[in-house]
Order: C-alpha cells, then sequence, then structure tokens
C-alpha cells in the first residue's frame, strides 16, 4: 500500500467488520500505522479535506480502475496537498498534535458509534482531549479519548470548516 502512496492513486478502503464505511480519496500516506486519504466527495466530483484511520482496520481496499475517473469532475488535490506537511502524518500521535487547535471529527468504536466534533487542545502517546462542539455549533464540555478508542480522524472537510465558521 505505500507504493499506492507514493504514487498518489485513488482508492477505496473498507473497514468491515470493524467499522461499516467505505472511505475514498486519493491516498497520501500508507505506512504500518496510519492510511491518509484525501477525501473524495462523490457529491461534488472533487477533493475535500482528509480521513485517516488506522491501517490495522482496513480490511480490503481496491485502485480505481480508467473507468471510475470519469467521477472525478474537477482534479484539485495539488493545490490542497501543497497545503499540508505530510511529515506530520506517520501516525494518529504525531497526526494529531499536528492538528492542535484544528476543528476535526472523530468516531471512536463504541457500540454507539461515537462522532464527536471539537477542537483539539493536546495531544499525548495514548489519549487526546477535545474541546467539543454540539448540533447547535456551541461549546460543549471537554471529552478525553484513547488513541485506541479512534477508529476514524478527520479534519479540513467541508463539514469541519462550516463548523469552525458558525462556532458560538
Amino acid at each position: 500500500m505505500e507504493e499506492i502512496a507514493e504514487q498518489r492513486l485513488i482508492i477505496d478502503i473498507e473497514l468491515a467488520p470493524n467499522v461499516d464505511d467505505v472511505y475514498t480519496g486519493k491516498c497520501l500516506v500508507a505506512n504500518s500505522e496510519i492510511v491518509m486519504l484525501l477525501n473524495f466527495d462523490e457529491e461534488n466530483g472533487e477533493f475535500d479535506g482528509y480521513t485517516i484511520v488506522k491501517n490495522s482496520d482496513v480490511e480490503k481496499y481496491r485502485t480505481w480502475e480508467e473507468k471510475n475517473y470519469a467521477e472525478l469532475k474537477k482534479d484539485n488535490s495539488e493545490s490542497l496537498i501543497a497545503n499540508i506537511n505530510l511529515n506530520e502524518f506517520k501516525d494518529l500521535e504525531k497526526s494529531l498534535k499536528s492538528l492542535v487547535s484544528e476543528i476535526v471529527s472523530i468516531f471512536t468504536y463504541d457500540d454507539d458509534d461515537s462522532f464527536l466534533v471539537g477542537k483539539i487542545l493536546w495531544a499525548t502517546n495514548d489519549s487526546v482531549e477535545l474541546h467539543l462542539i454540539d448540533e447547535d455549533s456551541n461549546w460543549s464540555e471537554n471529552e478525553i479519548i484513547k488513541l485506541s478508542d479512534i477508529s476514524y480522524l478527520g479534519f479540513d472537510t467541508e463539514y469541519e470548516r462550516k463548523i469552525k465558521k458558525n462556532v458560538v
């Protein structure tokens, strides 16, 4: 999979049975710890924001075939990649530390498939603290999450940018 990241290929990754989702995007980082994608937004046909999942959760993946590229209406990937230092995204801990003060989305493995949105206050080798934002874009309580409980980390998507703009 590291070759796929080097070539910046677009892939679909499946995380079942741990997570019942398929993520699509340009593979930017793939190592023994994480897989980082530049998200593909099917609705707009362009790239938007980033997804990080644990490599150990990747059940299977496939690279896009030529016919799939017809879905790509606007390849804005180069301008987005130019604005991020991929060297800061080697594992989940380093990724979270590089995103301190940023608004992120996090899914956890628990039974409720918890979805949390907030600003990262700090991160260590085993946990991260988020200042949560509720559905109405109001600041809420802080929550400490163990890195081992995180199944998905998303940032800089239209969703997080909208919340950042509307947070009260």
